[in-house]
């Protein structure tokens, strides 16, 4: 299987979140997602398979954020993966964040 491939998006709640034991109220859902394969930089009909895609909330290193999302796939290798290295993705993720805010 090939190396994870990982992206993290901060973002930014409108209100406190509610906390339980020091931690936030929160969590996230996978919305959407497209992926689109590419070959030098060309749209590319082909074929692959996808292990596993996993989205969680995980702390935020810009302090302008309240969080961050983390997408991981997992992506099987390909037979021609190694005689191919022009072979790139593009992908289009939205996903949920689901808080629990403190009442005003």
């Amino acid at each position: 299987m090939a190396a994870p491939i990982e992206t993290t998006q901060g973002f930014t709640l409108r209100g406190k979140v509610r906390k339980i034991d020091g931690r936030p109220v929160m969590n996230v859902a996978l919305q959407s997602y497209s992926l689109e394969v590419l070959h030098s930089g060309n749209p590319h009909h082909a074929s692959m398979s996808l292990d596993k895609v996993a989205v969680e909330i995980v702390p935020s290193s810009n302090s302008e954020y309240d969080g961050a999302v983390k997408l991981t796939v997992w992506r099987r290798n390909h037979p021609n993966d190694s005689k191919a290295p022009a072979w790139r993705f593009r992908y289009t993720v939205t996903a949920l964040v689901i808080a629990d805010l403190v009442s005003a």
